[in-house]
């Protein structure tokens, strides 16, 4: 099923829980509200997730520091999903779900 997630259930449904791999980078969204993974250069990722209207909510820690929280759009294609930062306005980073 291809085109944007648009409720919690789906995201739990279709993306939570499930590793996603971006080159050497991978990440896990857990079910409990948790992010964890690993980063381009083996740097540990840590954070929490929510979902507010129709954003994934995020707040991540990684390579030292506490990234700004942020709202995206989640969409999904097969087995790629993609995060389109700053309310679908910024940068969009796709994974492989794996």
């Amino acid at each position: 099923m291809a085109g944007n997630i648009t409720t919690e259930q789906d995201f739990l449904e279709q993306v939570a829980g499930k590793r996603l791999v971006d080159g050497n980078s991978w990440v896990i969204i857990n079910p409990d509200g948790t992010v964890e993974g690993v980063g381009p250069d083996q740097q540990p990722v840590s954070g929490s997730w929510s979902w507010s209207e129709t954003f994934y909510r995020r707040s991540i820690h990684f390579d030292g520091k506490d990234l700004p929280e942020d709202l995206q759009v989640v969409s999904i294609d097969g087995d790629r999903v993609s995060f389109a930062h700053q309310r679908g306005a910024g940068e969009t980073i796709t994974w492989s779900i794996g």
